[in-house]
């Protein structure tokens, strides 16, 4: 525990000793975007329209989804699993004082 407690200490005391100030280097300029251009983007029509549809599967069914093959895989190695088992038979203990 004083290992855990010594390690966050440290690491806040690390944290509060960093340089906070920027450099004149480091503070880069960002270039301009001139207006002169927007009546270009006023005069042009679209010719396509593009249409954005999320989570349409269309025709896939539930059981060709990976997960619930994944699902009735694992379903039925436990169900093969308990089947071993009761056919094993696992008798039982006997302990003689």
């Amino acid at each position: 525990m004083r290992g855990i407690l010594l390690s966050v200490v440290l690491a806040g005391a690390f944290a509060i000793a960093a340089p906070t100030t920027r450099t004149a280097a480091a503070v880069t300029t960002v270039p301009a975007i001139s207006a002169a251009t927007s009546p270009v983007f006023a005069l042009q029509v679209p010719d396509k329209q593009v249409e954005i549809t999320v989570n349409d599967r269309g025709s896939v069914r539930w059981y060709r989804s990976p997960i619930w093959i994944a699902l009735a895989a694992f379903g039925g190695i436990i169900i093969l699993l308990l089947i071993i088992l009761a056919v094993r038979g696992g008798g039982t203990t006997i302990i003689k004082d």
